[in-house]
């Protein structure tokens, strides 16, 4: 996407009163605007998701908040997108970063999932959700520092691990609602760069 190296020639960047800047935006954003169709960062709606309610997706945020609420149970999944990781010269496909909090109306603890996902190798659109850490809180407002956070989940007998995956997937944080976040997440980001492009060039159009 927007890791493409903006190159501008010698000629150019000498004759320019900024160094080339503004010829180097205005080349990224037309790359960006023939690429891809342009629009507004988009809302989170997802046919995966249908149990889900957006509560936080403000346009220049990086993150989503969502929440599923019954009678005896509310769910909380706030996700942002991994950082970029480089092989070389090229960006690895990003991975989705989402913490899940599950409690019970006047009950303790919270229990609290630390999730990623990552693209699914040949399955495009598709993303793996894996559990990295499961802890709790004695509270909603309590963070849980000081406190035992329980064994590296790696670390966890194989069937605990896979009761604790299908814990959440009755709660419908599964691979389909991570796929759905992790897209939602690159288009809200992409549509945020081109805002950004489209800023900087106004910004340094007033100097020419």
């Amino acid at each position: 996407m927007f890791l493409r190296r903006l190159r501008t020639s010698t000629a150019l960047r000498r004759g320019a009163k900024d160094g080339g800047v503004l010829a180097a935006i205005r080349a990224e954003l037309s790359h960006e605007l023939a690429s891809s169709a342009p629009s507004a960062p988009p809302s989170f709606h997802s046919q995966d998701a249908p149990d889900f309610v957006t509560v936080s997706d403000a346009p220049r945020a990086q993150d989503l908040l969502l929440r599923r609420r019954t009678d005896s149970e509310e769910v909380l999944v706030s996700a942002l997108l991994a950082p970029l990781v480089f092989e070389g010269q090229e960006p690895l496909p990003r991975d989705l970063l989402m913490k899940v909090f599950v409690s019970k109306p006047g009950a303790a603890p919270v229990l609290h999932f630390d999730c990623r996902a990552f693209s699914a190798e040949g399955k495009p659109g598709f993303a793996d959700c894996t559990i990295n850490a499961v802890r709790y809180h004695s509270s909603p407002g309590d963070d849980g520092e000081d406190k035992y956070g329980g064994p590296e989940f790696r670390d966890l007998d194989p069937q605990l691990k896979a009761a604790l995956q299908e814990y959440l997937i009755a709660r419908g944080v599964n691979s389909k609602l991570a796929s759905s976040i992790l897209q939602h997440l690159l288009q809200k980001e992409h549509a945020q760069y081109l805002n950004w492009l489209k800023i900087l060039e106004e910004t340094f159009s007033k100097d020419h």
